[in-house]
């Protein structure tokens, strides 16, 4: 009789808690938290639903695709660093919510239906193939980012027949590569859409290894900075194609890993670039360095045999035969056919959505979009106007002013910095929040300037050596950034949107990045020349507020 008792205020709890769906707010407010703001209202309207429905169905055991296909939509198509997370944060959410009333044991079970049906794809031998081939890309910007750091004296001797080249002109040549990111990745979308992700690739390749030859025979300051602003095109258009592609042809647990992967070829590049400045840093030897990057952009023109078609854009244009062809080459042959045709479906519903694609006025009209749009427009300016690129563009200039006796060496352990501190930034954004990590983030690179500045002040006046100290100072000033100003601006933009307003909104603040890092590069020089010891003082100001 007890035990019958219980069942019935069992029951009678139940039908209490689906009739009063207001008594969820925590559990729809943490999943609105996970969720863009568009997906996180259609979602609660569909709670609300699912809650009115009769017991009966809700009883029964859930059917773990449903959630499935929502996670498959919900998770945007970029391979974008740090996404790991917020994936298995959806994946929670949408187990947890998509079914009022399943009991704890049964939500257990759900939850691991979903985990391993999402877990089980993973790396095949073509799909590494594919990666690889198309990381050149990003290494190449890397690595273009950062080449005139190490051997700008040289270069400057070099370049015309007069003693020096002004700070202005090198000023130019060093940013006017953002002008040219600027154009290639406002150009890069509609040809993306047009020609195809592989065909784009190859040609972004072919005219990337035109460009580095030409800027390694540059005989003057014009051509030279003729030469970066092509490259930049090039690199521009690598920015937005290599995490789009990437972000398609991977299974959607691996978007974040392969957005890492993305992040951590762009700083080897950097690091690369950085370590053969000194060997390579003298004259002739510093036009080899200039067209080193052609190697990379010709292995991946030569590797592009193995890069597939993206079957997103095939799904787009109505080969859906095709997609699934390539998506069982890419996925292996262990992926269930039920599987293979969750993620078509999931392909074709978001491009039916994103062709409803809206414009930048509509973001900054909307109310419900305009904040979010702002955010990201903030934090890309923020993440610029720090002050890292005036590192990676200028910091061997800047350690010789300083009179640190060997700047090449402060240079590379920068770039050394630069690297580990990628993989561990990983792990912290698995572990803390966003909003902690850039508050770390601000916190240490407003003290680390505060350090170099009293190192480079304190050392003249009080006559004390204190160089290791300013290279100090500039280390926990580069990894403060991976931890936090680094990654985290890009994959906040790309959460923050739905299907509809994301591509607009990420393009836009793309937009505002490289404008803001082209102004840091132009003025940088400048600023050095004109506040000495206190140059950093500027950025700890903008980090501070």
């Amino acid at each position: 009789m007890d035990h019958a008792k219980k069942i019935q205020h069992v029951a009678a709890n139940r039908r209490r808690h689906l009739q009063n769906p207001v008594a969820s707010g925590p559990q729809k407010s943490g999943m609105r938290k996970n969720m863009s703001f568009a997906n996180a209202q259609e979602y609660k309207r569909g709670k609300l639903n699912a809650a009115r429905k009769p017991i009966r169905q809700v009883q029964s055991m859930p059917d773990f695709r449903d959630p499935l296909r929502d996670i498959l939509r919900s998770v945007p198509f970029y391979a974008i660093h740090g996404m790991g997370s917020h994936v298995r944060k959806l994946s929670k959410t949408f187990s947890r919510h998509s079914f009022s009333g399943t009991q704890r044991g049964k939500d257990s079970l759900f939850d691991s239906q979903i985990s391993d049906a999402i877990q089980k794809q993973g790396y095949t031998t073509r799909l590494i193939l594919v990666v690889f081939s198309v990381l050149m890309g990003a290494i190449n910007f890397g690595y273009n980012t950062s080449v005139l750091n190490t051997p700008e004296a040289i270069i400057r001797q070099s370049l015309t027949s007069r003693p020096w080249v002004d700070d202005f002109s090198w000023a130019i040549i060093v940013s006017i590569f953002c002008i040219g990111g600027l154009l290639g990745s406002t150009i890069a979308p509609p040809l993306l859409d047009t020609m195809g992700r592989k065909t784009f690739l190859l040609y972004n390749g072919i005219f990337l290894t035109l460009a580095l030859l030409f800027q390694a025979v540059s005989m003057g300051v014009m051509w030279l900075a003729v030469a970066r602003l092509l490259i930049g095109v090039s690199c521009g258009g690598s920015t937005v194609a290599v995490p789009l592609y990437l972000g398609e042809i991977a299974p959607v647990n691996l978007r974040g890993s392969l957005g890492t992967l993305n992040q951590f070829a762009m700083v080897v590049g950097i690091l690369l670039a950085q370590i053969l400045g000194r060997p390579l840093g003298n004259d002739p030897g510093w036009r080899i360095l200039l067209g080193i990057g052609a190697i990379f952009s010709t292995l991946q023109v030569l590797l592009s045999v193995f890069i597939v078609e993206s079957p997103r854009w095939l799904v787009m244009q109505g080969k859906h035969g095709k997609a699934r062809e390539l998506l069982k080459i890419l996925r292996g042959e262990a992926e269930t056919s039920e599987l293979l045709n969750m993620e078509i479906q999931s392909m074709l519903e978001v491009s039916n959505m994103e062709r409803r694609e809206i414009s930048v006025g509509t973001l900054v009209r909307n109310p419900r979009l305009r904040l979010p749009f702002m955010i990201g427009i903030a934090l890309m300016v923020f993440q610029q106007f720090s002050g890292i690129n005036a590192v990676f563009y200028y910091s061997t200039g800047f350690f010789t002013r300083a009179g640190f006796s060997d700047p090449y060496l402060g240079t590379v352990l920068a770039g050394t910095v630069n690297v580990v501190a990628t993989w561990f930034a990983v792990e912290l954004m698995d572990r803390a929040g966003r909003k902690a990590l850039l508050v770390l983030s601000s916190v240490g690179m407003t003290v680390s300037s505060c350090v170099l500045t009293f190192a480079m002040v304190a050392g003249p006046m009080l006559q004390i050596e204190l160089g290791y100290l300013e290279i100090f100072g500039v280390l926990l000033y580069v990894a403060f950034f991976e931890f936090g100003l680094g990654p985290i601006p890009w994959a906040i933009t790309a959460e923050l949107f739905g299907a509809v307003e994301r591509a607009t909104a990420m393009g836009a603040c793309s937009c505002i990045n490289w404008v803001a890092s082209f102004l840091v590069g132009l003025l940088f020089p400048a600023v050095n020349t004109a506040l000495g010891s206190y140059t950093f003082l500027p950025f700890a100001l903008v980090l501070y507020n």
